[in-house]
């Protein structure tokens, strides 16, 4: 994506300091969305395995950690696995595919991708491109210039379909020479395109052409990062004075998801696809480029078991404030850090259940729960014991995630 690095720096103080008590989750959707939890947690506990597979299991992790990089690739080979990647990516797999062994409860060889049934039958993946110089000030307004879309099949594990469009920018009609460089968009792409207005409508009327936003196919949206969604698109509309698309209020953070499967750090496209062993393909910051980059990504993801669920999303009322304004705290993030890649402690521990190799995850909410305050009370456990009853709350108030629609 172009010009994140230049973007306004979040305060995260004044995230910090906001309440989100009990009362604020029992006016939201959090009814629907612990009991939509508690049929996904169900799910997974209906096929866990028994202690003696619990043993086995960490029997195997042990083992795996003891291996070398000729014997992982070995047994790799033995199960049909992609053997592509570093080290410790290709032990993170082979330990989710016996994992996935252990939650059949039989050895016939069925992988991670067989054995979890993903959330949504489309993931539709989005890098936008935006006007930047190269000194620009810390205020710089960002006009999307590039709109692309690459849609995944989920169950084919396939790329489907893509989507690009232009858009010609109204403040700084003219692209500085450091933007054209960086993007590769000319001038003349530019003045023929429409702008953005026109261009979120030609979007929506591709998406619900494809039935991706109706209630009869479940779509999620992909990004690299939060700033597609929290800082490009929300600035974009705020400028047009358009209203925010309600579909682009929740989305996948793909880096998020990648470091909290693969136990790694969280990091860009580039340093993904190296530890995934493979390359990246075009033009780096073509949104289309991008874009498809980040789709193989996914994919990696999905085919070595990773259960994609939405990570991040705006609060109600951020997508109507002035974005401009750095002192806003613009997402509501599921683990409270914002844009802050070294927290990873309490990354996506509530929606990421698969990536832990312990199945204690899996009993998040116990069966003899009633009621919702009797929930949230005991996802409030779950949280860090050092933290104070105010930072419990705020933090369980960042794991009831999409809570929008």
């Amino acid at each position: 994506m172009a010009a994140a690095s230049s973007s306004t720096e979040i305060n995260k103080n004044k995230s910090r300091n906001q309440n989100y008590d009990l009362d604020w989750l029992k006016h939201t959707n959090a009814n629907q969305f612990l009991t939509e939890e508690r049929r996904l947690i169900n799910n997974l506990k209906s096929s866990s395995v028994d202690r003696g597979s619990q043993k086995k299991m960490s029997r195997y992790n042990g083992e795996i950690n003891r291996m070398t990089y000729e014997q992982v690739l070995h047994e790799l080979n033995r199960k049909n696995l992609s053997i592509t990647g570093e080290l410790d990516l290709l032990k993170r797999r082979l330990k989710h595919h016996y994992k996935a062994e252990l939650l059949n409860n039989d050895h016939l060889g069925r992988s991670p991708l067989e054995t979890y049934q993903q959330r949504y039958e489309y993931l539709a993946v989005i890098d936008f491109e935006a006007t930047c110089d190269e000194n620009q000030p810390e205020n710089y307004q960002h006009e999307i210039i590039e709109f692309p879309i690459v849609l995944i099949h989920v169950q084919t594990v396939t790329i489907t379909d893509t989507f690009r469009s232009f858009c010609r920018p109204v403040l700084k009609p003219i692209l500085s020479d450091y933007c054209q460089k960086l993007t590769g968009i000319t001038q003349e792409q530019v003045d023929a395109a429409p702008e953005f207005p026109e261009t979120l409508k030609n979007v929506e009327n591709w998406l619900n052409d494809r039935n991706l936003l109706s209630s009869k196919r479940k779509c999620a949206f992909v990004t690299d990062g939060p700033w597609d969604m929290a800082k490009f698109l929300r600035l974009q509309c705020y400028l047009s004075n358009i209203e925010y698309p309600h579909w682009a209020k929740k989305w996948i953070n793909v880096r998020k998801a990648f470091g909290s499967f693969y136990s790694t750090k969280r990091c860009g496209i580039l340093a993904m696809l190296s530890k995934l062993g493979l390359n990246f393909d075009g033009h780096r910051h073509s949104g289309l480029d991008d874009s498809i980059n980040i789709a193989k990504i996914t994919m990696e993801l999905i085919k070595d078991g990773c259960v994609l669920i939405v990570n991040e999303f705006h609060r109600p009322t951020d997508v109507r404030s002035d974005p401009v304004d750095s002192s806003q705290n613009c997402l509501f993030d599921t683990n409270g850090d914002d844009f802050d890649p070294q927290q990873q402690e309490e990354d996506d521990k509530i929606i990421q259940f698969i990536s832990e190799e312990d199945d204690k995850t899996l009993h998040f909410i116990s069966e003899e729960q009633e009621s919702e305050k009797e929930s949230i009370q005991h996802l409030g456990k779950l949280l860090p014991v050092t933290v104070t009853k105010e930072q419990s709350q705020r933090k369980l108030s960042y794991h009831l995630g999409d809570l929008l629609k």
